[in-house]
């Protein structure tokens, strides 16, 4: 197995830019990691939304597809809404594929950070039908006539257990996201392919870990092996526990598991 670092691509979630993940992002490049954070083009205050989920899927198919061409090995590093949209977006784009092809680069390995991993066919509503919270949506996101939606109290829902300055920060780069995205089913299945590290955060408003956990349950019932690793946080864990996050980057980098 290389030593190598590879390069990251970070997709980030619903009602998030990259902004939000400035300090995470200038912490993997401190180490020596070049990492790429594409803006999902669902993710914004246009009204109405400009975009949608299959939009999200092609701008980070779009970006992979360019580096593994080049041969680049890449981790992709997932979180929230944005593990649904990288697990669709690198369907076949993984190094075992790849190499079966004679073509070079590839996805070495997949590591959500309380993101959704689904089988195909599934929604992120389906997630939460599962959960029986569906009478809570109103209570944490509100639904605008022109298809956008954007949460109710945002601090509450991400930046739990962030300090005062990590929120002020944080806050004006949160956008609208489409309701349509929470609709639309995944098509993707990388995480059968490909080493799996999953992250679980305990304190979580906006996946929650009974959400995290049905789908967890869900791919071990398919026989694929995942690393769950527990910590005990809210939802922003890139910003509250981010040494963390840095330590479990690193395990997956040199994980033994890795093609």
């Amino acid at each position: 197995m290389t030593t190598a670092n590879p390069t990251i691509v970070l997709v980030h979630g619903a009602w998030h830019t990259p902004a939000n993940y400035a300090p995470f992002v200038a912490d993997l490049e401190s180490r020596g990691f070049t990492v790429h954070c594409p803006h999902l083009p669902s993710c914004t205050n246009t009204s109405p939304p400009p975009a949608t989920y299959q939009d999200d899927v092609v701008t980070i198919r779009t970006l992979v597809t360019t580096l593994v061409n080049n041969g680049e090995r890449v981790l992709l590093l997932l979180h929230s809404y944005g593990g649904a949209i990288g697990t669709d977006a690198v369907q076949d784009l993984d190094l075992p594929s790849r190499a079966a092809q004679n073509l070079p680069g590839g996805i070495v390995h997949l590591l959500y950070l309380c993101a959704y991993i689904q089988l195909p066919g599934r929604t992120i509503w389906d997630v939460i039908t599962e959960a029986q919270m569906t009478g809570f949506w109103p209570q944490f996101v509100q639904d605008h006539e022109d298809g956008s939606t954007f949460p109710v109290d945002p601090v509450q829902l991400f930046l739990g257990d962030c300090d005062a300055d990590q929120i002020a920060a944080a806050r004006p780069h949160l956008v609208r996201s489409p309701l349509s995205a929470f609709h639309t089913p995944s098509t993707g299945d990388a995480w059968r392919r490909l080493p799996v590290t999953y992250l679980t955060t305990t304190k979580d408003y906006s996946v929650p870990r009974v959400y995290q956990d049905i789908m967890l349950k869900h791919v071990a019932e398919q026989g694929v092996e995942v690393k769950v690793v527990e910590v005990d946080t809210a939802h922003s864990v890139f910003l509250s526990r981010r040494e963390e996050v840095m330590r479990l980057v690193d395990e997956a980098v040199h994980d033994e598991r890795n093609p």
